[in-house]
C-alpha cells in the first residue's frame, strides 16, 4: 500500500486512530510521572609521587628515604588500600556531614577488556546515584576530597617518610548524567508504539469496511426465477 493511501485510510478512520493514540499518550504520561529520574555521577582520583630524585644513596653514602609501599606493591597497591579506606565509617560520616550522601561506592578504575595488558591502573573511581544531579555531584566531590587524608593515614601507618609520601590528585572533574533506562526514551517509545498500532488499526478497519461495501454492491442471482414450461414433442 502506498503512503498516500495509508494517509487517506487513516483520515477516513480517524475515529479508530484517536482513541488508540489517546490511550497510548495516557499510559506514556502515567509512566513518565511515576518513574523518578535517577542521576549517576563519578569522579576519578589518581596519585602523584614525590618530586625528589629517587636514588639509592646520597653523596655522603647514606641511604635515601623511600616509600616502602611503592617498593613492594607499586602505586596500584596504595590505591587498592585507599579503596578499602573509604569503608571507614568516619570517612562516610564526614561526607554526610558536608551535605553529601553516604551510599557512594569506590572501586579501582576499570581496565578496558581490549587492553593488551590487564594491569590495574593507579586510579580509583568514586560513584554515586541520586534522584538529583546536584546531590550526586556533591557526594562524589566530598568523597574525593577525603582521598588525600586516606592516603596520608595509610602511609603514616606504614612509616613512610613525609618527603616520600604520595598525594591524591583529581584525574577528572565530577560529572552527572541521567541514569538508564531513561524515562524520556521509554515514554517516547510507548507513544511511537501506540501511533504504529493506531495506523495499523486504521488501515485494517478501512480495508474491511471497503470490502464489505464492495460485497454489498455486487449483483446477486435471483432465487425466484420463472420456471421454464416443458413443450410436448410434436
Amino acid at each position: 500500500m502506498e503512503p498516500a493511501e495509508v494517509v487517506r485510510a487513516c483520515l477516513r478512520r480517524w475515529y479508530v486512530l484517536l482513541p488508540i493514540l489517546a490511550v497510548a499518550a495516557w499510559h506514556a504520561y502515567g509512566f513518565y510521572t511515576s518513574v523518578k529520574p535517577v542521576y549517576y555521577a563519578n569522579v576519578v582520583v589518581g596519585m602523584t609521587g614525590s618530586n625528589f630524585q629517587q636514588v639509592p644513596y646520597n653523596r655522603d653514602g647514606q641511604g635515601m628515604p623511600r616509600n616502602g609501599l611503592l617498593d613492594i606493591g607499586g602505586a596500584a597497591l596504595i590505591m587498592n588500600m585507599a579503596v578499602l579506606g573509604f569503608d571507614d565509617p568516619a570517612v562516610r560520616s564526614r561526607v554526610v556531614g558536608g551535605g553529601g550522601k553516604g551510599n557512594f561506592t569506590v572501586r579501582m578504575f576499570p581496565v578496558p577488556a581490549s587492553a593488551a595488558v590487564q594491569t590495574a591502573l593507579p586510579l580509583i573511581m568514586i560513584e554515586a546515584t541520586e534522584p538529583a544531579a546536584a546531590s550526586a555531584t556533591k557526594t562524589v566531590e566530598l568523597a574525593a576530597a577525603q582521598a588525600d587524608a586516606i592516603l596520608m593515614q595509610i602511609q603514616q601507618q606504614a612509616g613512610v617518610p613525609d618527603s616520600e609520601m604520595v598525594r591524591a590528585i583529581r584525574a577528572s572533574p565530577p560529572k552527572a548524567t541521567e541514569g538508564m533506562p531513561s524515562r524520556n526514551r521509554t515514554a517516547l517509545l510507548m507513544i511511537a508504539f501506540g501511533a504504529g498500532l493506531a495506523i495499523l488499526a486504521g488501515v485494517v478497519v478501512d480495508a474491511l469496511i471497503n470490502k464489505v461495501r464492495r460485497w454489498r454492491r455486487e449483483p446477486r442471482p435471483s432465487s425466484h426465477a420463472a420456471p421454464v414450461s416443458a413443450r410436448p414433442p410434436s
